[in-house]
């Protein structure tokens, strides 16, 4: 059984390319007609307006396709045209529709255009994404109670993919069981750079054993965002991925798992319970992919919004847009306390400075929400990497307090993973002993979080391939007061070099 419905619906931009450079967000969907027909509701300015971009995107289609195309690879052109976003390709290399960029309702609007039944979409769905399932190829969906005609298969080959535009080249299992793997990329704006990264955590219950995994999921090849001590930013952005690219993630992750379990005589499948969206680059960066890609994990395959964390930097628009859709949990990456060392450290500080973002957490988190009965959802998750000597003082932990004093959130300590060609340091154990006594005793939830697999290069921070990257981010000028801790640590002689 699919999990229950979520409304999925959401702006869908028409893109008709060369024909015409005006968008439209599509009207809400009313209720359904005697005979199934859908009554969109909306005002005359916005029909007339609805018109003049389908009588372009008539003459777009028209002009473009050649006479080889069959009648239904043009509903599949129509169709996605429908769903142009920016979120990336829908397609694939040669054209076809992929089907694992669309969400359960916009699976069902491709379904109609193609002449088929919309309840298609839920067996489709269950192929796609259900336990054990996961296929790869129409023709892998064989006779259990959902099966398919071999019209629809042959219309599903014509006009669609099932590809996820990722292939899973490797994994690397640390000693504590963390296991990273990495995606050759098939399609889409990184696939000429190399490779993304996936991580599972394992999570053991109260006897120690491991019962479930964390997936750390990526979203960009790289990162934009140029924060100093991440090695991810080190790359630079390469490219976004797409909505499919981010959901095979968790698919080929649980096929990975599924095939370990019964590749092990009386062993049981361990489940991903928890989502992330940590790995490499800035989610809300790409935005309206990671909202897709979290709709089709909620729905596809079951997994519960609660169980699902976005982390941002600090984009304070996109953080406010992303709560108002209430798709998930929020964690935002702080990291510092001044806007001098935060400017430095998260270069997007420069444009959305501390007071700015603060003032955002208090309006969505306010401390009254703790009064409330249920309160798992209404409290964000505040990331403090702690770098020695930069931002783990006794100060740091007071102003940290005082920033907090007004938003209900827990605190989550990080130890930094040290990497090739880092000029910073991990906090002393000691250090972070204070600086978490000071926000307990403040009032604080705070947490410290272990590092798990820093040995295979799979922790916080750790992940990428500066190899891929043609260019890499410069590291910034710090302030005057850390440059002597700083040039202790590393070549004064490269100093020119590193601080651009």
């Amino acid at each position: 059984m699919l999990c229950n419905q979520f409304n999925l619906s959401r702006p869908r931009n028409v893109d008709v390319s060369n024909a015409a450079s005006t968008s439209y967000s599509a009207p809400k969907l009313g209720r359904t007609g005697r005979h199934g027909r859908q009554l969109i509701w909306m005002d005359l300015s916005l029909r007339l307006k609805c018109h003049r971009q389908i009588l372009a995107l008539c003459a777009t289609l028209k002009a473009d396709t050649a006479p080889s195309i069959s009648a239904t690879q043009q509903n599949a052109t129509a169709i996605s045209a429908t769903f142009q976003e920016p979120r990336g390709s829908i397609r694939d290399n040669t054209g076809r529709l992929m089907l694992r960029n669309l969400t359960l309702q916009e699976l069902q609007e491709w379904l109609i255009s193609v002449g088929e039944r919309p309840n298609r979409a839920e067996q489709l769905f269950r192929w796609l994404y259900g336990k054990n399932a996961w296929i790869r190829d129409i023709s892998e969906a064989k006779d259990n109670g959902f099966a398919f005609s071999k019209v629809f298969k042959e219309k599903v080959i014509t006009s669609a993919s099932l590809s996820g535009g990722l292939t899973l080249q490797s994994v690397r299992t640390a000693q504590d069981g963390t296991k990273k793997l990495v995606f050759a990329l098939n399609q889409g704006e990184g696939s000429a750079m190399g490779t993304v990264e996936t991580v599972l955590i394992p999570m053991p219950n109260k006897n120690g054993i491991n019962s479930r995994y964390t997936a750390c999921l990526s979203t960009q090849v790289g990162c934009a965002m140029n924060c100093q001590f991440c090695y991810t930013g080190r790359m630079g952005l390469l490219g976004n991925l797409t909505t499919a690219q981010i959901v095979e993630q968790v698919v080929e992750a649980r096929r990975m798992l599924s095939q370990e379990a019964s590749d092990s005589a009386g062993a049981s499948e361990i489940p991903i319970g928890n989502i992330v969206f940590m790995g490499m680059g800035e989610p809300l960066h790409n935005y309206n992919a990671l909202l897709a890609a979290i709709d089709i994990l909620a729905e596809g395959l079951c997994l519960s919004r609660s169980k699902i964390i976005v982390s941002s930097v600090g984009l304070v628009p996109e953080i406010r847009s992303f709560l108002d859709t209430k798709k998930a949990k929020l964690a935002v990456s702080l990291h510092a306390t001044t806007d001098e060392v935060r400017d430095w450290i998260v270069p997007v500080n420069r444009r959305y400075p501390i007071k700015e973002l603060i003032s955002l957490l208090q309006g969505y988190f306010p401390m009254s929400n703790a009064k409330q009965s249920n309160t798992s959802d209404k409290f964000v998750v505040i990331e403090y990497v702690l770098l020695r000597h930069i931002n783990d003082t006794a100060e740091d932990a007071v102003r940290l307090s005082d920033l907090l004093k007004d938003v209900y959130c827990m605190v989550n300590l990080i130890v930094f993973n040290p990497h090739e060609g880092t000029q910073f340091k991990g906090s002393e154990e000691e250090s972070v002993k204070t600086f978490r006594s000071i926000l307990v005793k403040a009032g604080k939830v705070c947490t410290v979080r272990v590092s798990k697999g820093d040995d295979t290069m799979s922790a916080c921070g750790q992940l990428g391939d500066l190899g891929s990257s043609p260019r890499l981010a410069p590291l910034l000028q710090p302030p005057e007061k850390f440059r002597k801790y700083l040039n202790s640590a590393i070549d004064p002689e490269k100093e020119v070099e590193l601080w651009k």
